[in-house]
């Protein structure tokens, strides 16, 4: 979906309010009846995929998503004929509400889930992936969200309506169904009549995969200022590959020994932070602790793990283990609603699943070591604490860049760095 960034970053507010306001003259009250009686899981969401195999590419949009049971199929259909055909923006008040309520959970969400929002941040310096998922669910978005819920209403209801524009172009769309073989012709019926209802080339934009290059990116060391934080949270991120890279699959065991056979030891049972680990995501290679009281040292054992696996400190029964342990983690069973999903979203196909799972099993100690060089020894990388606004003084004498949440976080001051960092090419 090709969106301005403006219409980018209300994706997820827009998300939030097209799924919970009224719609086809009904009021919200009587929408959400309707939803609870015939359907389940009635969502829209963000979504942004990694290219599988392509560096800094990446696919991105509004995910529309319900099940229902057999007999309330046409309902389930119109329910979303209605939404998207004719949402009730004019709901002012029911608008305000939704933007009140994302602001009172901001800081609970943080503070529960202060390691992703700081995986997130470092991500944003060195991938654009990141970026974009810094810009839809990170400070940044937190800090638009705060904008928007200060400032005049209708300012939300244009950009809203203004979004709203694209997801009624039938073009644009991609639809996955799941359901039994005694239900398809009854489903597929219900789709014919959903989509005969929307509008075709609305837009005029052809759907494709974003690309964007890296111009210049340094290390940054930053630091995040958030009031009344009681601790901290640590994250590192390092620039690595696409899924179905032949490094990949390494990678991914590397994460494993590393968070279980050092770094819970160093910075769980030595430090006192609550957790820490190591992530292969978004075509980048992150560490992070969690509740952290000993950030400065966190750091200084995100160094000590990289030494100790290029050393290769660790036996081959922690590989076996390692490899098992990250098989079971990312390749668990799924729900039968789940399955395709990932594909469908621009993720690994079930053959290149089964093929990565192979590679997993093949892993040396020598390969471990020799990724560890590769990606996380003199690579870009960016390092980002969050905590609370009486250390900000504190980590801005250490050399810390400083952004304070509610404040920089998300405003032009920020997004003008980031854009020095990278620039839109078409494909």
């Amino acid at each position: 979906m090709d969106l301005v960034d403006d219409q980018v970053s209300v994706l997820p507010m827009y998300s939030d309010i097209l799924a919970n306001v009224g719609s086809a003259g009904q009021t919200y009250q009587q929408s959400d009846l309707d939803k609870m009686l015939r359907t389940g899981k009635f969502k829209v969401t963000p979504f942004v995929g990694a290219n599988v195999s392509k560096m800094d590419r990446f696919r991105y949009g509004t995910l529309l998503s319900s099940s229902c049971l057999n007999r309330n199929i046409p309902y389930m259909y119109s329910l979303w004929q209605n939404t998207l055909m004719e949402p009730h923006f004019g709901e002012t008040d029911r608008i305000q509400t939704l933007l009140d309520s994302e602001i009172a959970g901001l800081t609970d969400s943080i503070s529960q889930s202060g390691h992703l929002y700081a995986m997130r941040r470092a991500r944003s310096h060195i991938s654009p992936v990141g970026e974009l998922n810094e810009q839809l669910s990170g400070f940044r978005q937190a800090g638009i969200i705060a904008r928007y819920q200060e400032g005049d209403i209708q300012d939300m209801v244009a950009e809203a309506s203004g979004t709203h524009i694209l997801h009624r172009d039938r073009s644009l769309m991609s639809i996955a169904l799941n359901t039994t073989s005694d239900q398809i012709e009854e489903n597929l019926e219900a789709l014919q009549q959903l989509l005969g209802g929307i509008s075709d080339r609305v837009s005029g934009k052809e759907y494709g995969i974003n690309t964007t290059d890296i111009i210049s990116v340094d290390g940054i060391n930053e630091y995040v200022s958030v009031p009344n934080l009681g601790v901290n949270y640590c994250a590192r991120s390092y620039r690595a590959v696409p899924v179905t890279h032949p490094d990949s699959p390494t990678l991914r065991v590397l994460q494993t020994l590393m968070g279980s056979k050092f770094l819970h030891r160093e910075i769980r049972e030595k430090g006192g932070a609550y957790g820490s680990g190591a992530v292969v995501s978004q075509h980048t290679f992150s560490f992070f602790s969690y509740r952290d009281p000993n950030s400065t040292r966190t750091l200084e054992a995100f160094d000590q793990a990289i030494k100790w696996a290029v050393d290769g400190s660790f036996t081959e029964q922690e590989i076996e283990e390692a490899k098992i342990t990250s098989i079971g983690k990312s390749f668990g069973p799924k729900a039968p609603s789940a399955r395709g999903v990932d594909e469908f979203l621009g993720g690994m196909s079930h053959e290149q699943e089964i093929e990565y799972k192979s590679r997993m099993l093949t892993v040396t100690k020598e390969d471990l070591q020799a990724v560890t060089r590769k990606y996380l020894t003199d690579n870009i990388h960016s390092s980002v604490i969050v905590g609370s606004d009486v250390n900000t003084e504190q980590f801005k004498n250490q050399g810390y860049q400083i952004e304070v949440y509610g404040n920089n976080c998300g405003s032009e001051t920020e997004s003008e760095i980031s854009a020095q960092n990278s620039k839109s090419v078409p494909e």
